[in-house]
């Protein structure tokens, strides 16, 4: 196991943290911490506040204290990401959102990157609280087009949580390792990448779980999903000796075929092909068939020495031949390195047959290194999917780090997770408490110093020269040490400590004084743990696979697939300097010698004035925009609107002309009619009187005459006629 980190703030940002338990009920005003969280809530607002500065010094800007996270799935959906969208931290009700939305402003605002940092004691929700800050984050940081990038980032959750996490008796879905999650952002704050760092892999877990726990979850699904990869040759979960252990193969309303499908489609979204899944379900599968190998003790006869006492796997065992063909390797190299250890003296090599129980620890630890090598290749894999070609202009980390634990059998797991969370309680300390009241006194504010828990003796006697650490480390270096002789030390070295004591019962055990608790460690496996040896002979074997994705997996660090940005250094962020206006008349802050220091409630006044006079600023201008597009519109609008009341106009007034048309032709015809009878009914009398017939008969008289004269004329041409026609004839 890697030896935990020093949390911190990350790459010189502000931090925030974000606490889902009452193991880490921390303030922003400084006041001593109780190990009682319910009653550090209630006595909360009952104590004075304390003076909030405004300097240009690296702050925690924000804590929210929730217990179990998980179950307000019903509070976490869309609609409640555009409730807390744009509103300051304190306006609404205390809420994830509110600390994830609080460190997006600050980015957009400052242009710095921030830290959103999740802790809190085993089970309290802090996997489910960072999966709901990412999702805000994907949200409010997602292009107008969506894009694969978000949908990247929310899919390594399933990825992460089928390979990292398990059951434990405090939680179903617990994080059995710490991640640094680091979200990209370009200059108009969309999300254009990301990359993931781990560490501190609980790779116990895979050779052995308590009652009530499980392993992780992924062996369970690929069980769950036997039939359809008949070529791992699995079956029952109860058949392994890897996962029945615990006694508690099952989760509760979790069905692991169905999981399994969403893990697929988690990998088939980041780019995993359909070969590097199958070659990954391979290598997970041949960590179960390797944990049921089994040893038989015997007597190894030997050409040139006397016989020994050992142990031998059997020639039919068809877990050994299943997990030679997953990896492609030879078997009988493997079948001798399972139950021989090589020894380099000076002059020769000597080959030692292992005890059954020594072979048991060696077969363990290969299938520890096989599994761990095998989680670090799918995070850089994920990383290589998450990565982007455009410039990271900001980020904001999403720090998940194991919660303290504390069982009825505590290892060397629960002390290096412990271990983690008291550096990470100091930085705490550091900023909330510690900083602050330094930064008070050397400002010459007047002040009345607040005690709080300091965990600096318990640090000490961690890691100082001949603490716990420090012992471990020279105890593995010893021939024959032991983990009894460890403990020998450790009372003889850390009596001195009031943070140390011995155990209960029996010489195997100690108890360190936590800031969260008293934790009984059983000493027992520490050394071996600690030294995490892997036989070289059982690797060499490896690196002799046929399979590309094995080959890959045991080859030097300079041939593995590189990540870009998977290396994220977590460190301590440096001072700024930030110019700030005084104004004097203010009654609710005190003045340093360089800086203006704020009572708690005045920075929120204060950027509550700030908001609302920038709210009145974008009102107004989007009233001057609203009336031009409105105007403009009403332009368009009008234009139509004579143009169609033209064209109404002009058919109505052409109807009415046709109407009055047919109205004057109709008086016109009945005036034409009227005139016509008045002449009719004249003409009718003057063709009755004696003149007028008289008048008929001189006209017919003339006519008689005239036709009496045609009549002699073509008489006479007739004649002629006659008479031509006659000399014709006589010519003939």
């Amino acid at each position: 196991m890697d030896p935990p980190p020093r949390p911190g703030v990350a790459g010189g940002g502000t931090s925030r943290e974000l606490q889902p338990l009452e193991a880490h009920p921390g303030r922003r005003d400084g006041r001593r911490r109780h190990r009682d969280a319910p009653a550090q809530v209630r006595k909360r607002f009952a104590l004075p506040a304390q003076p909030r500065h405004l300097g240009g010094r690296e702050r925690l800007d924000g804590v929210v204290v929730s217990a179990r996270a998980g179950g307000v799935a019903q509070f976490a959906d869309i609609d409640t990401i555009q409730t807390y969208r744009g509103q300051a931290l304190g306006n609404l009700d205390p809420h994830i959102f509110a600390v994830a939305e609080e460190a997006y402003t600050q980015l957009e605002r400052e242009q710095r990157d921030q830290s959103v940092i999740v802790s809190g004691e085993s089970g309290a929700g802090k996997t489910v609280s960072a999966k709901y800050a990412m999702r805000y984050f994907a949200t409010v940081g997602g292009s107008v087009v969506e894009t694969q990038v978000e949908k990247k980032v929310l899919a390594s959750s399933p990825i992460m949580e089928a390979i990292g996490n398990a059951k434990t008796t405090r939680n179903d879905n617990s994080s059995r390792f710490g991640k640094f999650i680091e979200l990209q952002f370009n200059k108009q704050f969309h999300i254009v990448g990301a990359s993931m760092r781990t560490y501190l892999l609980e790779k116990s877990r895979v050779v052995f779980q308590t009652t009530e726990e499980r392993n992780y979850h992924i062996f369970y699904q690929l069980c769950a999903a036997r039939k359809k990869l008949p070529q791992l040759f699995l079956d029952h979960q109860d058949h392994f000796h890897y996962l029945n252990q615990g006694g508690s193969p099952d989760v509760n309303g979790v069905d692991d075929a169905e999981t399994f499908e969403e893990t697929v489609n988690a990998l088939n979204l980041l780019g995993f092909s359909e070969k590097e899944q199958i070659d990954m379900f391979k290598v997970f599968a041949s960590v179960l068939h390797l944990g049921n190998i089994r040893y038989l003790e015997g007597i190894i006869e030997s050409e040139n020495e006397q016989d020994q006492e050992g142990c031998l796997i059997e020639p039919e065992d068809k877990h050994m031949k299943i997990l030679c063909d997953l990896l492609e390797i030879d078997q009988d190299d493997m079948r001798q390195w399972l139950c021989t250890r090589k020894l380099v003296s000076m002059r020769e090599v000597f080959l030692k047959p292992m005890t059954l129980e020594e072979a048991t620890i060696s077969r363990d630890a290969l299938a520890k290194h096989i599994y761990a090598e095998l989680f670090n290749w799918i995070v850089l894999v994920i990383n290589r999917s998450l990565e982007s070609d455009t410039p990271r202009h900001r980020f904001i980390g999403v720090l998940d780090i194991y919660g303290f634990e504390t069982f009825e059998t505590n290892s060397f797991e629960q002390f290096c997770i412990n271990y983690a969370n008291e550096k990470l309680q100091q930085q705490f300390n550091l900023h909330v408490f510690k900083l602050e009241q330094e930064e008070y006194i050397r400002e010459g504010i007047g002040w009345k110093m607040i005690e709080f828990y300091d965990n600096q003796p318990c640090i000490d006697l961690i890691e100082t020269k001949l603490g716990i650490l420090d012992l471990l480390d020279e105890e593995c270096k010893m021939p024959r040490g032991s983990d009894a002789s460890w403990t020998e030390k450790l009372y003889t070295k850390c009596s001195k400590y009031p943070h140390f004591s011995k155990g209960r019962f029996g010489a195997s055990s100690f108890v360190v004084n936590h800031f969260a608790d008293k934790v009984q460690y059983e000493s027992t496996g520490f050394l071996e743990k600690n030294r995490d040896t892997v036989i070289e002979e059982q690797i060499n074997v490896i690196k002799a696979s046929r399979n590309g994705l094995v080959k890959r997996l045991f080859a030097s660090e300079s041939q593995k697939l590189a990540a870009p940005g998977v290396k994220v250094k977590v460190v301590a962020s440096k001072p700024v300097s930030v110019a700030h206006k005084t104004h004097k008349k203010s009654v609710c802050s005190q003045f340093g010698k360089t800086k203006i220091f704020f009572r708690a409630g005045q920075v929120a006044y204060l950027e509550k004035l700030r908001s609302d006079k920038l709210r009145l600023c974008c009102i107004m201008m989007q009233k001057t925009v609203r009336m031009f597009v409105a105007r403009k519109k009403y332009l368009k609008i009008k234009r139509s609107a004579l143009l169609i009341q033209t064209h109404v106009r002009g058919w109505l007034a052409r109807k009415e002309v046709k109407k009055r048309r047919r109205q004057i032709v109709l008086c016109q015809s009945a005036i034409r009619r009227y005139l016509a009878r008045k002449q009719y009914k004249r003409l009718r009398i003057e063709a009755r009187s004696i003149e007028h017939v008289k008048t008929l008969n001189k006209g017919l008289e003339n006519k008689i005459i005239s036709l009496q004269q045609r009549i002699d004329e073509v008489n006479k041409t007739n004649h002629e006629l006659r008479n031509y026609q006659s000399e014709v004839q006589e010519l003939k």
